[in-house]
C-alpha cells in the first residue's frame, strides 16, 4: 500500500464531489488510489458518476445524492456511508451570491441556508469523522474557502462571513490535530474555471485555475502548509494588496463586485 493511501485511505469523501471543483477532487484521488464517497446535490450529476469513476480508475465509488443544507445531513450520509473508514474529508461545497445585503428576490431563509451549506455542513462532518482519523494516527481534511473570506467583501458579505469561518476553522484544526498526523488545509479558492465559471463569460479568464491545477495544488500543500491561496495569480495579487490598510482591501473588493459581477453600479438595498 502506498504512503498517500496509508495516509488518507482507504475512503475519501468529497463534498459537492461530482461537479466542478469537487469533480476534479474525486478524479485526483480516485486516481491515487482511494475509494471515493461523492456527496452531491444533483441526481443527475451523480448518475452515470459511479459507473464512470468506477471504469475510469478501478477504485470503489459510493454516490450519496444529499442535499447540504438539511438539518439530518450526518444521519443521511453516515446511513449511506455505514463502516467503511473515512481518511480524507474535502468539505467543496458552497452557496454563493453577489448582490446587495438585502435582496429583491431572497431573504433570511436563504441566508440561513447559507449557513447550513458553508458552515455547518464542514464543521458537522469534520467533528464526526476527524475522530477517528486522530484515533488512527492518520488523515486528512480539506475546506474550500474563498479570497472573500480574507477580508469584509461588500456584496458578497454573508458568504465572505461563512467563507472566513471555514478558513479560521481548518487553520486552528491544523494546530490542533498536527500531534496526532492528521493534516488539514484550508485552501482559498480565487477565480476558477468551475461549474461556476457560466457567468464568467464577460471576463478575461486568461488569469483563471482550471479545476485540476486548483486541486494538484491543494493536494500538494496538505500535510505541508495550513493555508494555500491556490493560483500564482491570485497569490501576487495578495502579495501586493496585503500592506494596504484593511479599509482599502474592502473598498477594492466592493470594487470587484461591482465591476465584474454587478454591471459596474452599486446595487441599491431592497428597502
Amino acid at each position: 500500500m502506498s504512503e498517500f493511501i496509508e495516509q488518507y485511505g482507504p475512503w475519501a469523501m468529497i463534498a459537492g464531489g461530482a461537479q466542478g471543483i469537487g469533480e476534479a477532487y474525486t478524479r485526483h484521488l480516485a486516481a491515487k488510489g482511494l475509494n471515493v464517497v461523492v456527496l452531491d446535490i444533483s441526481e443527475d450529476a451523480l448518475e452515470s458518476f459511479q459507473p464512470t469513476i468506477e471504469r475510469e480508475y478501478g477504485v470503489e465509488c459510493l454516490p450519496v445524492q444529499v442535499d447540504l443544507a438539511r438539518t439530518d445531513l450526518l444521519d443521511v450520509v453516515t446511513g449511506a456511508v455505514a463502516d467503511r473508514e473515512i481518511g480524507l474529508l474535502v468539505y467543496n461545497a458552497g452557496l454563493a451570491d453577489v448582490g446587495p445585503f438585502y435582496k429583491a428576490d431572497t431573504g433570511l431563509e436563504y441566508e440561513q441556508m447559507k449557513i447550513a451549506i458553508n458552515v455547518t455542513g464542514p464543521l458537522v462532518l469534520s467533528y464526526h469523522y476527524a475522530k477517528p482519523m486522530l484515533a488512527r494516527r492518520a488523515g486528512g481534511i480539506i475546506l474550500m474557502s474563498s479570497g472573500a473570506g480574507l477580508q469584509g467583501s461588500p456584496y458578497y458579505a454573508h458568504y465572505s462571513a461563512t467563507k472566513a469561518y471555514d478558513i479560521t476553522l481548518a487553520e486552528a484544526l491544523w494546530g490542533e490535530f498536527k500531534p496526532y498526523n492528521v493534516d488539514v488545509l484550508a485552501c482559498v479558492a480565487g477565480m476558477t474555471l468551475s461549474t461556476a465559471a457560466k457567468g464568467y463569460q464577460h471576463l478575461d479568464t486568461s488569469t483563471f485555475q482550471t479545476t485540476t491545477e486548483l486541486v494538484e495544488e491543494a493536494m500538494a500543500a496538505l500535510g505541508k502548509t495550513c493555508t494555500l491561496m491556490a493560483g500564482e495569480f491570485n497569490r501576487k495579487n495578495l502579495e501586493t494588496t496585503k500592506a494596504l490598510p484593511r479599509e482599502k482591501l474592502i473598498e477594492i473588493m466592493s470594487r470587484h463586485a461591482i465591476d465584474n459581477f454587478l454591471g459596474g453600479k452599486a446595487p441599491p438595498q431592497n428597502l
